[in-house]
């Protein structure tokens, strides 16, 4: 996802000097510093390696510069999520859904969070809301960990959350 966003940074950075030349204020926000978009990529690439907590530190610096960034906000709630650090994992996938309500991969990870704060009917909803077509392994087990909710048939929120945690690393890119 985060490739595919435009980099408003740059562009706020580009139209910056005409704005300065007409003496004209910014309609949004200020344009980030090239530092805040070299920490961005450095905050991915620990992200990829899976270095959870120094990625999660370096998302933090970047949530300071642009506070409505959903793609930050929802690595940064991963980050917490995989650091055991659910609460504050929620926040962060709420803030996401509130900047952008159809990013649904931070519905899915709102659901995960749910699970391991033990409410995982909580975390039937949020999955209804997902549709990810690239992720068929996750819509799947999404889909069976709903019906046994519905049905009543309640594994530990540990084993719900494993299940689906497996499907996520099995549907490989398709996810997030």
């Amino acid at each position: 996802m985060a490739e595919k966003k435009i980099d408003k940074s740059r562009r706020n950075f580009l139209f910056g000097a005409v704005r300065r030349y007409k003496k004209e204020k910014a309609d949004g926000p200020e344009a980030s510093t090239a530092e805040a978009i070299d920490t961005i990529k450095e905050a991915n690439s620990l992200y990829v390696d899976g270095l959870w907590e120094d990625a999660r530190l370096k998302y933090k610096e970047c949530i300071d510069c642009d506070k409505n960034d959903a793609d930050i906000r929802y690595r940064c709630g991963v980050c917490l999520y995989k650091t055991g650090k659910y609460r504050q994992a929620k926040l962060e996938f709420e803030r996401t859904l509130r900047i952008q309500r159809e990013y649904k991969d931070a519905l899915l990870y709102l659901g995960l969070t749910m699970v391991r704060l033990d409410r995982a009917e909580k975390a039937a909803a949020l999955w209804k809301q997902y549709f990810n077509p690239l992720a068929v392994e996750v819509q799947r087990e999404l889909n069976l960990q709903v019906g046994l909710m519905e049905e009543g048939v309640n594994d530990p929120p540990g084993v719900i959350a494993q299940a689906v945690e497996a499907a996520i690393l099995a549907a490989g890119d398709g996810v997030g």
